[in-house]
């Protein structure tokens, strides 16, 4: 019998922490000694054009990471954190189902307040496309104030530590021990 396979989806708005967050989960995991893999969804499908010609969007992340998964459960893991966006969670959490097969998906979404956003997207975006990433930041933010799929924990980062930000996650995502 396959293993369950414990996942967790850091999901929120650009900015939010989501990247910084999981470097810092996977620190802690780490520091004990907790066997886990790191996907950040992001890369899964960054390419032009996008959506790829003939696929659906999302297709291409669903296949992604799907084959960066068998490799990572061949080789005996079975805690995964995923890190995106994730504006229309419900519906994302079918393809990643279908990914990781056997997976028991706790989702949490950080959120910030506005200024804490603006000003952490203006100190990381620094190219030509900062303008269009402060709006796109923005247009997530609006959209992801509306009601979470059941299950969903809401973390607020605004004024906090990553460590204990990341801590309360872990202890959300593993119930505060191995798991």
């Amino acid at each position: 019998m396959q293993p369950t396979t414990k996942v967790l989806i850091l999901c929120g708005a650009a900015g939010v922490g989501k990247s910084t967050t999981a470097y810092e989960i996977a620190h802690q995991l780490g520091r004990a000694d907790i066997p886990h893999a790191v996907i950040d969804t992001d890369q899964l499908d960054q390419v032009h054009p996008w959506p790829p010609p003939g696929l659906a969007p999302g297709e291409l992340s669903r296949r992604n990471l799907a084959a960066v998964w068998a490799n990572l459960a061949e080789v005996g893991h079975t805690r995964l954190l995923l890190t995106g966006v994730f504006v229309a969670l419900e519906r994302e959490l079918a393809w990643i189902a279908d990914a990781v097969p056997g997976a028991d998906i706790v989702s949490v979404r950080l959120t910030a307040d506005v200024s804490a956003l603006e000003q952490r997207v203006r100190r990381r975006e620094i190219g030509s496309g900062a303008d269009g990433q402060l709006a796109r930041t923005l247009r997530q933010y609006a959209d992801l104030r509306r009601p979470e799929p059941p299950g969903t924990t809401v973390i607020d980062t605004t004024g906090r530590t990553v460590a204990s930000v990341a801590a309360e996650v872990v202890g959300v995502w593993l119930g505060g021990g191995e798991g």
